[in-house]
């Protein structure tokens, strides 16, 4: 049985980002992506998926949730240059959501490159390379995150 069978996140989940911010829903989407976009990634999309749900299935008691879809022009260099079926795994998409039972709005972000780490999907003999690639995803994010925290609270 494997590790996510028994219950232990496997390493990209457990290594995903998390924040809450004390500031209205309304206002904390367009802050996420702007945080985003001043680390130099490029907003592909933003979704509520509370309102695709509920125009599309009729379900009206989704809590609030957008997808933030940004990719950063260097994080996708270098992963087509490794081989350019990885652009299949991009963009990276941070998820900003309430949950009932709070009063705050909640940020998370789990990485597309460990993703394709953790997953094998990158050819054999490209270890090193997708290494490179997780570390660098990891530098930009944190930026994102150290700017997100700190902003975001006051």
């Amino acid at each position: 049985m494997g590790d996510a069978q028994r219950g232990s996140p496997a390493p990209t989940a457990d290594e995903a980002l998390h924040t809450t911010l004390d500031m209205p829903f309304d206002d904390a989407v367009p802050f996420v992506q702007i945080e985003h976009e001043l680390a130099d990634f490029e907003t592909v999309q933003v979704t509520r998926l509370d309102q695709m749900v509920e125009g599309m299935l009729g379900h009206d008691d989704v809590e609030r949730t957008a997808l933030i879809v940004v990719c950063h022009p260097e994080i996708a260099f270098d992963a087509i240059e490794i081989d350019p079926t990885l652009a299949g795994m991009l963009p990276c998409t941070t998820i900003v959501y309430e949950r009932e039972g709070d009063d705050l709005v909640h940020v998370h972000h789990t990485s597309a490159t460990k993703a394709i780490r953790d997953l094998g999907c990158a050819p054999a003999g490209s270890d090193g390379a997708v290494d490179d690639l997780v570390e660098k995803t990891g530098e930009l994010m944190t930026v994102v995150w150290e700017s997100i925290e700190e902003h975001g609270r006051e």
